[in-house]
């Protein structure tokens, strides 16, 4: 059910997009929905959506333009500047949704409901991202509301623990990344491959971590993007997207490892007692493998994500989806 109501989301946005060829530097709308019943489950990072706009190339607000200029490595008459502002909201829950008293040793119930604010300077090949989360952790961010009714919908199991979920917290977190992409060997049919380095890290009270992995992709129109969008962490491109050729796609894999000094929703709230978990592992790796296709301005990508553990008594690894819809206009 839960991805019926996604992809007829996706259609209904798609019939009413159009399909007018996008300009070379054109503004994009995604939608991103992640959800771990394409694992077979419900637990641990249950679900995400996040919808988010991106400017057009170089139509900034002056203050980031000017803050840009101060960044080392980056320059402005090379690169392409633009700016993102998105909505998002998570869900985080243990493995056990039916019992009235949650396990002290799984995760926590968690909400996460932020806006964020994000800065893309890229070029042909390279592509830098900074993006500032701001949020609240806790009952405010209406996970359980959320988790609650969709579950009365559906007819599945209620989840009857929220009332132990971590406490309200205002959350911050700042991400940064560099993402470097190089040609691989052109194929017969006119097919294109590349592969992608990356790393980067965040700092904050929700999460602080430093990443690295890579992507390798095999398609066409190659250059529209620097991967599908997805709600971080995670390998991803910025949520830009610019074909050049009407019809294109690819298939992906990737890979991203993290070293993991705090995390909200298995740590607790920063400054008041609350259920966490003892043994929270330092490095957490995500494999990932998909999916991109495109008619002319619209790209829809499905994402499969295998995470592990990260925590010592978590019952396997987190399995999950990500389907996701850009529009460039």
């Amino acid at each position: 059910m839960r991805a019926c109501l996604t992809v007829g989301l996706i259609i209904s946005v798609m019939n009413t997009a159009g399909y007018a060829s996008a300009d070379d530097d054109a503004g994009v709308i995604s939608l991103t929905s992640e959800n771990d019943m394409f694992g077979g489950t419900d637990r641990n990072y249950s679900n995400g959506i996040r919808i988010e706009r991106v400017s057009p190339a170089d139509r900034v607000f002056p203050l980031l333009r000017e803050a840009a200029d101060l960044v080392p490595g980056l320059d402005l008459e090379r690169i392409k500047l633009r700016q993102g502002f998105a909505l998002a909201h998570t869900i985080f829950t243990p493995e056990d949704i039916s019992a009235l008293v949650p396990d002290p040793e799984d995760r926590p119930y968690a909400g996460w409901l932020y806006v964020s604010g994000t800065v893309v300077a890229s070029d042909e090949d390279t592509q830098d991202i900074l993006q500032l989360n701001l949020g609240v952790v806790g009952p405010s961010a209406q996970a359980k509301w959320v988790q609650t009714n969709w579950h009365a919908m559906i007819n599945g199991v209620e989840p009857r623990g929220w009332d132990h979920q971590l406490h309200d917290e205002p959350g911050l977190e700042l991400i940064a990344q560099r993402l470097q992409r190089y040609n691989g060997p052109d194929l017969p049919f006119g097919l294109e491959t590349d592969y992608g380095l990356h790393y980067g890290g965040a700092l904050g009270n929700v999460r602080t971590y430093a990443s690295t992995g890579g992507m390798a992709r095999i398609g066409f129109d190659l250059g529209s993007d620097f991967g599908p969008p997805r709600i971080r962490p995670a390998t991803a491109g910025a949520g830009v997207f610019n074909p050049h050729e009407d019809l294109g796609g690819y298939l992906f894999v990737g890979a991203d490892v993290r070293a993991v000094m705090r995390d909200i929703f298995l740590d607790g709230n920063t400054f008041r007692d609350s259920p966490s978990v003892s043994d929270r592992r330092l490095f957490v790796s995500d494999i990932q493998t998909g999916i991109a296709l495109h008619y002319k301005t619209v790209q829809v990508a499905f994402t499969y994500v295998h995470r592990t553990e990260q925590f010592v008594k978590q019952n396997g690894p987190q399995r999950f989806g990500a389907i996701s819809i850009s529009i460039a206009r």
